[in-house]
């Protein structure tokens, strides 16, 4: 049983920004801590580090009170689970990511995806300023632990960055410690620079950061910490990434391939590996953190109270730090929590019936077999409902797999986003290999996911699956293995699918609804989408208006 995650409480974050003025005007002893005293043992400094992973529980939570969904907020993962062709809604609600309809500027719930990363942001430099402080790394008496340290919070920034360069492309580059209101107001990144400033804070990390974590004690006090290789993988994703904007933005694909690549093959394989990690053993809370994971958001529930309608930032026994799955389907009254469910698309479903052999597909999607219980009652992801034909998305809902939900409320669970794992990076350096001209090391990376698929089986023994190992691979069959392999997952699929696409290897320019397998026939909002403007989100109404540098700015057909 997954114990409860506590990390720093907001107090530190109060006295960065407002008791260190106070000490410099009130000539009285401190009656809390401060910036200048907090740092006072290596402890402190891990609840330091703790905070910047904390603030990702409030990207991942419910958010429930944040607003309603799809107005000023609540739940995120409408914004990176509803776009492209694998997921979508039984209801109308979410048509601003599902259907593209009315996606404005003011969205809510974009603007908090964008303030929240920024959030993180900001501790991860404030932990960064500190680390370069001679007076707090004195006392640190573990070795190495403040590289470790500043590794953590390079890595942290670099995975918000690359959020927001692949969402908003203008972001600002925050890569300091904002310590006045006249620095608080940044200007609009061009091109790669954000993207860049992620790379360069990976290959640092890379050589911060410890090969590995290894427990103290028998604790799991290390448990879910980045380490070198997220930093190498998290490098792949990036430059392969890149390298399918270059033409674009005037950069080098070939070079950025094989920087992928070089990153790829310098992946300690006796850290992490696929081998001996069935499929779904990515998506159970029971193995979680395991070989193949090389990042992952750790969620759990809360001493007291997992409440939904609290943020993480609320420092006592009642913030949420657990994550919403319970829109997938394993239970009926989302419907009137949070606006809908969310399942596979009649596309996906296809995809999967074709290649029904294949094990991948009873632990990504699954028909319902038994009787329906009363909606507050539905809580087994085997239950039949009316809804996407009775299927249902089940990754991280099957079965036992998804753990117990919260107790008062159950509508969160303790069961891990994997945010970044080997079989992701395993297939973009298939995609850098063979773009690069190397079909042959493109095949057995390839090859590698597909033994492994065929072998999770209950026996360990290879599905009987047609497939030939030894027949060449296109790109057209490294897209389709992605798709099976990493459907659903977290900002995955639109990813993949808005990168291709300035690469020329797909055209969304062309893509109807039955390419993105939304069903018009049971939304009154219509399918809006436009290539042009769509593969970006809009820069919230609250960024331009609170940033004087960022007036005027926005993306294409957003004005």
């Amino acid at each position: 049983m997954k114990k409860t995650r506590k990390y720093a409480t907001p107090f530190l974050l109060l006295s960065i920004f407002i008791l260190q003025s106070c000490e410099n005007i009130l000539d009285v002893k401190a009656t809390s801590e401060l910036e200048s005293n907090y740092f006072e043992n290596e402890n402190r400094i891990e609840r330091g580090i703790g905070a910047i992973y904390a603030e990702i529980a409030n990207i991942y939570n419910a958010n429930m009170g944040e607003g309603n969904q799809f107005s000023d907020g609540g739940p995120l993962n409408a914004l990176w689970s509803l776009p492209s062709d694998e997921l979508t809604t039984n209801k109308n609600n979410g048509a601003q990511f599902d259907a593209f309809s009315a996606l404005t500027p003011g969205e809510g719930t974009v603007y908090q995806f964008w303030k929240k990363l920024y959030i993180t942001i900001n501790r991860a430099n404030f932990m960064l300023e500190k680390l370069d402080d001679p007076t707090v790394l004195a006392v640190i008496k573990t070795p190495h632990y403040g590289e470790y340290c500043k590794g953590e919070a390079l890595f942290l920034r670099a995975w918000c960055n690359v959020k927001l360069w692949d969402y908003f492309r203008q972001a600002p580059n925050q890569n300091k410690r904002i310590t006045s209101i006249p620095d608080a107001s940044l200007k609009a990144t061009k091109d790669f620079e954000l993207l860049n400033q992620s790379i360069d804070d990976l290959k640092k990390a890379v050589d911060l950061l410890p090969d590995k974590w290894s427990p103290v004690n028998g604790a799991e006090k290390y448990k879910g910490r980045v380490f070198k290789n997220s930093a190498r993988g998290l490098l792949v994703k990036c430059y392969a990434m890149k390298a399918c904007y270059d033409s674009q933005y005037n950069g080098n694909k070939n070079e950025d391939y094989l920087n992928a690549i070089k990153y790829f093959e310098l992946i300690d394989n006796g850290v992490s590996t696929i081998n001996g990690v069935p499929f779904g053993n990515n998506f159970d809370i029971r193995t979680e953190n395991n070989a193949e994971s090389l990042y992952e958001y750790q969620a759990g529930h809360n001493q007291t109270e997992d409440n939904p309608w609290l943020s993480n930032n609320q420092g006592s026994g009642s913030a949420s730090l657990g994550v919403l799955w319970i829109q997938y389907g394993i239970h009926q009254h989302t419907d009137y929590m949070f606006g809908g469910n969310f399942g596979p698309t009649t596309k996906i479903i296809n995809l999967f019936l074709a290649n029904t052999g294949d094990p991948r597909m009873k632990e990504t999607i699954n028909l319902g077999t038994k009787s329906a219980l009363s909606p507050m009652n539905q809580l087994k992801s085997e239950m039949k409902w009316s809804n996407f034909g009775g299927y249902k998305f089940i990754k991280y809902i099957n079965g036992d797999r998804l753990g117990k939900l919260d107790i008062k409320y159950s509508t969160t669970s303790a069961n891990n986003p994997r945010l970044l794992r080997l079989a992701d990076v395993k297939l973009l350096a298939a995609e850098a290999y063979l773009q690069t001209g190397n079909e042959i090391a493109a095949r057995k990376q390839v090859n590698d996911i597909r033994k492994r698929a065929r072998i999770s089986t209950a026996n360990g023994v290879e599905a009987l699956v047609p497939v030939d190992y030894s027949s060449a691979i296109t790109m057209k069959e490294i897209m389709l293995e992605r798709q099976l392999e990493l459907c659903g997952e977290d900002d995955i699929r639109w990813n993949d699918l808005k990168r291709w696409h300035s690469a020329k290897y797909v055209d969304l320019s062309t893509w109807t609804t039955t390419d993105f397998g939304y069903d018009e026939s049971k939304h009154t909002s219509k399918f809006v989408f436009k290539a042009d403007t769509h593969t970006l989100l809009p820069i919230p109404t609250a960024e331009i208006s609170n940033n004087i540098n960022m007036s005027g700015i926005q993306n294409p057909g957003y004005n």
